[in-house]
């Protein structure tokens, strides 16, 4: 039977597993990646530490059973990764993730540089301070000298790729979030580079992640005991990669990650963008006539953590938060990091609303984990407006493990929610890709038929579906009357 060895590195965990045929993950390894915050606002991972990690995941995963068996490597990567290289294509920084901050501090002047470009129109892309472009743009006027003896650039594709085959390639879904790849040349953009003095020589050459392939290095292949003519497809991003695991290429299903951070995307033959002046909808490429269109949440499970970890621990079990009480709600804004939204986003922090003495921990976890989901209604909401209908939702990540979380968002949404019994289905996701590329199965549609086993189905329940579409009016009131006030508190 064959397998594929598959890798997922998220910005907070590596994941790699050896997954076969039908879909089932023979073995798996997961550590946790260290975020570097060396001044206010960054974040970022080590590198090396990245390489070490993955080399060690690999080589347990990876026995004597399994070696001769593994006929590819795939994996799939972050959005938003950035990391500046020399002339020789040595790294000058680590790799900044979308939980930097740092390019808040210059996002008006980028604004102010950028205002007269179709930059949405091109890129699908909305004025946001986490792409890669206001990102740039703050090294190039905060860190002059640094940008200067940059020459070329990775993402977190493309350091990975290169690591493991010698090939500097990124693929489409990853270079859709830069805000500086064109959706209509599928090429990146030189105008909108040329503004901050770079050019596209600088940037990995753009392919189809689910078509490219190279082979893996010798040294490495020696390290993990593999045949020498085992090939490295380049994959695609993590986001995409649950979406394929998850069977979320059908038309009208919509596919919600619920990890660190969150996602609402739908697949479509074309660009969707949103004609809202608030641009809410992000619309990736995955290929030439696949588009991931949606919208996504800088704080999901990571304002959960972040109580836990500061203010006080919580059993994330307790049925107690099921529990719809009949007082007015505290009400939770959880967005401790900003948010991709373009009105408030890069400005946005973290509010509790309606505090009152009575209010436990459970109150304020409570809120949190509603605060998400209301944010994740504003995203359908948007969509539904530009004419993208939903009739169900396939929900994965870490998040559908928080008792009650899950039928919350088919409460808040009033769709069915189903949920593949398995973990990790982005590894699944990359294996399903490598088996299309090799020909077991014809293509994606006949994969996920083969190797996506049961899944569970949850319903709306009508009566809390009115509750919290009442709590979801006055939170986006909330939002978008505070909106304003974000910005100015940011001056402070």
């Amino acid at each position: 039977m064959a397998l594929v060895l598959t890798i997922d590195m998220g910005t907070t965990n590596i994941k790699v597993g050896v997954v076969n045929e039908a879909g089932e993950i023979l073995q798996m390894r997961s550590v946790a990646l260290e975020t570097i915050s060396d001044e206010i606002g960054a974040a970022e991972h080590d590198p090396e530490k990245i390489k070490n990690i993955l080399l060690g995941l690999c080589q347990q995963v990876l026995t004597a059973e399994f070696r001769n068996e593994i006929n590819f490597i795939i994996s799939s990567t972050y959005h938003f990764g950035l990391m500046m290289l020399d002339g020789q294509r040595k790294p000058l920084t680590n790799i900044s993730l979308l939980t930097d901050t740092r390019s808040q501090k210059t996002f008006s002047n980028f604004l102010s540089v950028y205002e007269n470009d179709v930059v949405y129109k091109k890129t699908g892309c909305p004025f946001l301070s986490q792409y890669t472009l206001p990102r740039l743009f703050y090294f190039s006027k905060e860190k002059s000298e640094l940008f200067r003896q940059a020459k070329f650039f990775h993402d977190s594709k493309s350091f990975l790729f290169e690591w493991l085959t010698g090939e500097w390639v990124t693929d489409m879904s990853t270079a859709a979030s830069t805000q500086f790849f064109n959706t209509e040349t599928y090429k990146w953009d030189e105008r909108l580079l040329s503004r901050i003095h770079l050019n596209s020589e600088q940037f990995p050459k753009v392919l189809d992640g689910t078509k490219f392939m190279a082979p893996l290095t010798n040294e490495l292949s020696q390290a993990l005991g593999l045949k020498k003519n085992v090939q490295v497809i380049l994959g695609v991003y993590d986001g995409a990669a649950l979406v394929i695991g998850m069977g979320g290429l059908e038309t009208n299903v919509g596919t919600i990650n619920l990890g660190t951070t969150a996602m609402l995307r739908i697949p479509g033959k074309e660009m969707i963008l949103d004609k809202n002046e608030n641009k809410r909808i992000q619309s990736y490429v995955m290929q030439k006539t696949l588009f991931l269109n949606g919208g996504a949440l800088n704080n999901a499970v990571l304002p959960l953590n972040w109580m836990q970890n500061n203010l006080f621990e919580a059993n994330l079990q307790d049925d107690n938060f099921k529990k719809i009480s009949e007082e007015p709600p505290l009400v939770c804004l959880p967005y401790l990091t900003g948010e991709r939204d373009s009105k408030i986003g890069p400005y946005a922090s973290g509010v509790f609303f309606g505090i009152r003495k009575n209010h436990s921990r459970i109150d304020f976890v409570r809120s949190v984990l509603e605060g998400v989901v209301y944010s994740m209604r504003y995203i359908y909401d948007a969509l539904q407006e530009n004419n993208m209908q939903i009739k169900d939702i396939r929900m994965g990540g870490g998040g559908i493990n928080i008792k009650g979380w899950p039928q919350l968002f088919a409460d808040m949404l009033a769709v069915p929610v189903k949920i593949p019994l398995g973990n990790e289905m982005a590894l699944v996701g990359n294996a399903m890709i490598a088996f299309v590329k090799g020909e077991v199965f014809k293509d994606l549609e006949e994969a996920a038929q083969k190797m996506i086993k049961e899944i569970k189905h949850i319903y709306p329940d009508s009566k809390s579906v009115d509750i919290h579409y009442k709590r979801y009016q006055f939170f986006k009131k909330l939002r978008e009357t505070i909106g304003p006030l974000f910005k100015e508190h940011s001056k402070l």
